[in-house]
C-alpha cells in the first residue's frame, strides 16, 4: 500500500496498513460513472454510523501523516509512514 501526499508517495508499513479502516475508494469525479460512484459511497456511509466513524478516521489519519510529511521534507529528512491521527 501507498500513501500518497503533497510531499511525495510513500510506503505504508504492513502493520499501519492492518490498523486501517476499511473504507471504499473515494469517488473519482472526473470518471465518467461520477454519480454512480458518489451514490455507492453516499449508500455506503449511510448504511451503518461504524461507516462514517471509519471514514472519519482514516481521513484524519491522512491529515496527520500530510502534515508529518510535510514537515519531514521541511527539515530535509526522511519521512515513514506512522498510525499517528488513528486514535
Amino acid at each position: 500500500m501507498i500513501l500518497s501526499t503533497s510531499s511525495g508517495d510513500f510506503p505504508i508499513p504492513p502493520s499501519v496498513a492492518r490498523r486501517l479502516p476499511n473504507v471504499p475508494a473515494l469517488p473519482d469525479m472526473s470518471a465518467p460513472n461520477a454519480r454512480l460512484q458518489l451514490a455507492d459511497f453516499r449508500d455506503w456511509l449511510d448504511a451503518s454510523p461504524e461507516h462514517a466513524i471509519d471514514y472519519e478516521r482514516l481521513r484524519r489519519w491522512h491529515l496527520v501523516q500530510e502534515e508529518l510529511a510535510a514537515r519531514a521534507r521541511s527539515e530535509n529528512r526522511d519521512f515513514v509512514v506512522t498510525d499517528d491521527g488513528l486514535d
